[in-house]
């Protein structure tokens, strides 16, 4: 009995942590010191932006860097192409956000290789299909029940009363 309490225990003990961990991941906002500061010197700077660096190893660095020649910046010796355009805006802070192995910036403008969330058609009609038999196999199992026991009522009736 014991032992069983503790689990239940243990278990509760879980179940509370994860739900401590979901708030957490509710309520976490865009807040990154090192991001907040380095905007503010980029406003300070003219010659310099920020930059967002998403590098190979999956890992996210912020940096400030200065532009070159009008629209190259250089992040640990590869060139990068800056392109107006190509800006990432939040409240007040702007910012380019650059792959390590590309040269040009990650925008919303990119093309799209083939994983869109647009519609599709033919999986729209796929799905709608799927749902529209399952309603119908539903409505044909109901009007067989009732069918099947209109007819053993009349049978028992029959046994009873007429035959």
């Amino acid at each position: 009995m014991m032992d069983k309490l503790t689990r239940l225990e243990k278990r509760l003990d879980e179940i509370e942590l994860s739900k401590s961990e979901d708030e957490r991941t509710k309520n976490f906002k865009f807040k990154d010191r090192k991001f907040n500061s380095l905007s503010k010197r980029s406003k300070k700077k003219p010659d310099y932006v920020l930059v967002q660096l998403l590098r190979n190893n999956r890992t996210i660095d912020f940096k400030l860097c200065r532009v070159i020649s009008g629209n190259i910046i250089v992040i640990d010796n590869k060139g990068h192409e800056l392109n107006p355009k190509h800006t990432w805006i939040r409240g007040r802070h702007i910012w380019y956000i650059v792959k390590e192995k590309d040269t040009k910036p990650v925008s919303v403008s990119d093309k799209v290789l083939g994983h869109s969330t647009d519609d599709h058609p033919v999986l729209i009609k796929m799905v709608l299909g799927a749902v529209q038999k399952k309603e119908i196999t539903k409505d044909t199992k109901k009007i067989a029940v009732i069918i099947i026991a209109v007819a053993v009522l009349g049978l028992i009736g029959w046994i009873i009363f007429g035959g």
